[in-house]
């Protein structure tokens, strides 16, 4: 067998595996939904909190540092209710923006690696696999060094506790990334087409505005400037961008120690990783890949913690999932390396050798 035929059989074998993979992780994403629902209004103690009017105002946050309440009364039930809601709305997004789930799959064996990754439900197993593998490992390193982490300080009620890191999976991300980012998008994208004929209807601006905070790279679009799906990463984030991304990201693990009373120090490091993750996903996916990435950590695993309690059916199933999130996180941080140090190597070698064609 020829070379080129290993490798091109070597990447079916890989893809197949990777998409069957991803399509089972999204599938326990949706179980995991409808088990938060059974949970919260099925069960007798799940019931008997969401009947309470548990919520003496809505605590709301905005670019980073504004916090506040609306005054109003809220039953615990509806707030679920509507966060619910959101989050569905959140992975039909995903499943639409870019290129459609089921176009990515159904053209995964005819198409570069790389391509996969057009959809946000596709690349959403594998990034927040790789997050969870680097939040554990970095936590274990900083522990054995003499850095703690602390815990977040939840109410000892299971149901409590679930409420209120479901609710901040939506409100973290309002106040960490659609407002500072989201703002700095709209004032730097209105620059950036000041001088558009398209941009001259009252109708085309309010688009560009809302666009501008859902999904940034169809704003860009919109303007001119340059879009990650055309010029990649580097070339497709200004440095604006980066440096807004980098600073809520940081933001974001300070809050969480100065702010988050069972933190400890080392929270920052771990938070600040996730922070800046969730926003390059929001300037290349929309506003629904950093809310599900929030979803995943906290909504998705109380659900993996605690389903098992009241519905034992489900925790082999549970299981397989978080052993294979962990497997597929080692070999994406793994595969992530190998490909790094490829490409040093090839810039390393065109660098000491310009002239000669480099073949590998």
């Amino acid at each position: 067998m020829a070379l080129s035929e290993v490798k091109r059989t070597l990447k079916l074998i890989l893809v197949g595996a990777l998409t069957i993979t991803v399509l089972l992780l999204v599938s326990s994403y949706v179980l995991a939904m409808f088990l938060g629902l059974a949970l919260f209004f099925f069960t007798p103690e799940g019931s008997a909190f969401s009947m309470l009017q548990y919520m003496q105002g809505l605590p709301l946050q905005l670019f980073v540092a504004i916090f506040f309440v609306i005054p109003v009364e809220l039953n615990a039930g509806l707030v679920f209710l509507f966060l619910w809601g959101v989050f569905v709305l959140c992975f039909v997004a995903a499943w639409k923006f870019r290129e459609r789930l089921h176009e990515v799959v159904g053209r995964c064996f005819s198409r570069i690696t790389c391509g996969l990754f057009n959809n946000w439900l596709f690349a959403m197993p594998v990034i927040t696999s790789m997050l969870l593998v680097a939040v554990i490992a970095i936590t274990g390193f900083q522990e054995t060094h003499g850095v703690p982490t602390g815990e977040a300080p939840l109410p000892g009620d299971p149901f409590e506790a679930f409420f209120l890191v479901t609710y901040a999976s939506l409100f973290e991300e309002i106040g960490f990334r659609v407002s500072p980012i989201g703002a700095f998008l709209i004032v730097y994208l209105f620059w950036v087409g000041r001088n558009s004929a398209s941009m001259r209807s009252w109708g085309q601006r309010l688009k560009l505005f809302f666009l501008s905070l859902i999904y940034p790279d169809g704003a860009k679009k919109m303007v001119g400037a340059k879009t990650v799906s055309d010029f990649g990463v580097i070339g497709g984030i200004s440095l604006g961008e980066w440096g807004i991304v980098i600073f809520t990201s940081v933001a974001f693990g300070l809050v969480h120690y100065l702010f988050g009373g069972g933190w400890e120090v080392g929270k920052i490091t771990t938070a600040s990783m996730v922070g800046f993750a969730m926003g390059l996903a929001y300037l290349l996916y929309g506003v629904q890949a950093p809310i599900l990435i929030h979803w995943f950590f906290n909504y998705y695993g109380s659900i993996i913690e605690r389903a098992s309690d009241f519905y034992p059916i489900v925790d082999p199933f549970f299981s397989i999932t978080l052993d294979i999130t962990t497997i597929l996180g080692i070999f994406g941080w793994f595969t992530v390396t190998i490909f790094g140090l490829y490409k040093l190597f090839r810039t390393i070698v065109r660098r000491i050798r310009p002239s000669e064609p480099l073949a590998i």
